[in-house]
């Protein structure tokens, strides 16, 4: 049952949300990668989302990084006990398009989203800052592949966003290495648009939420429209992504696995 929401500030065991004006500070909580795979936390999560998207006070979301970060350990192990059985195919895509949904709701919502992190950045959480209107993250932060380790490619459309950006030649050669991303890199190929103190980033991030809350709602939102409308066919490519990511996982198994699920 989905939850309803009565006050965007409210605290839930996915995550928390705090709200400054017409900005909310959103917080996930947990294991990401284990209550992605559970319908009640991607439910409680877009239903905030859609929430906050109907309240006449709500324009802007800060996605903060969760306090305890995960870390490329837990992701290999997230994939161990996907080939060991621990977890099923089935759950996987439901992580999978638990992360779809997110993307295309952040991409579809009048919301303006302002992504923000720091220190080891994983594949999933690269995906979703992609996805965002503006990111920010701090001067240690370093996005890691671990994927290739692993025979996979990161999840989230990666592969999309960056050949919107960088183009098919640089867009290969980062989704087939698996040395880390320097923020100062990141930011001189146009993947974030600032670099900053981690001291500052929650201070810096509602500055410059606040100046985009001090624009006219109607550009802001017709802006976003226009720039997203290029991707019309990206829920297509996020399914056959899913479709070649199980491949990958279980070549064996191939045409076993129920997709409808």
């Amino acid at each position: 049952m989905k939850k309803h929401y009565s006050e965007l500030t409210c605290e839930t065991d996915y995550f928390s949300a705090r709200q400054e004006g017409a900005i909310m500070v959103f917080r996930p909580k947990g294991n990401q990668l284990l209550s992605s795979t559970l319908t009640k936390a991607k439910e409680a999560i877009i239903d905030y989302l859609k929430f906050a998207a109907d309240h006449s006070e709500a324009r802007i979301i800060i996605v903060m990084p969760q306090k305890h970060k995960i870390q490329r350990e837990e992701y290999l192990s997230f994939y161990d006990m996907v080939r060991s059985g621990r977890i099923s195919e089935a759950s996987v895509m439901r992580h999978y398009r638990t992360i779809d949904q997110l993307i295309l709701y952040i991409l579809s919502s009048d919301l303006f989203f302002i992504s923000v992190d720091y220190g080891h950045i994983l594949p999933m959480f690269a995906s979703i800052a992609l996805a965002c209107d503006f990111c920010i993250i701090g001067e240690d932060a370093k996005f890691q592949n671990p994927s290739v380790e692993l025979g996979l490619v990161p999840k989230g459309g990666f592969a999309w966003f960056l050949n919107q950006t960088l183009g098919r030649v640089k867009t290969l050669e980062l989704m087939l290495t698996n040395e880390s991303i320097m923020a100062k890199e990141a930011k001189a190929l146009g993947l974030v648009n600032r670099c900053i103190p981690v001291k500052n980033l929650e201070a810096e991030a509602l500055s410059i939420a606040r100046q985009f809350e001090a624009l006219p709602e109607s550009s802001l939102k017709t802006a976003k429209r226009l720039v997203n409308n290029t991707s019309k066919a990206f829920p297509d490519y996020l399914e056959y992504e899913n479709h070649e990511l199980i491949r990958s996982l279980a070549p064996q198994k191939i045409g076993m696995l129920k997709f409808n699920q």
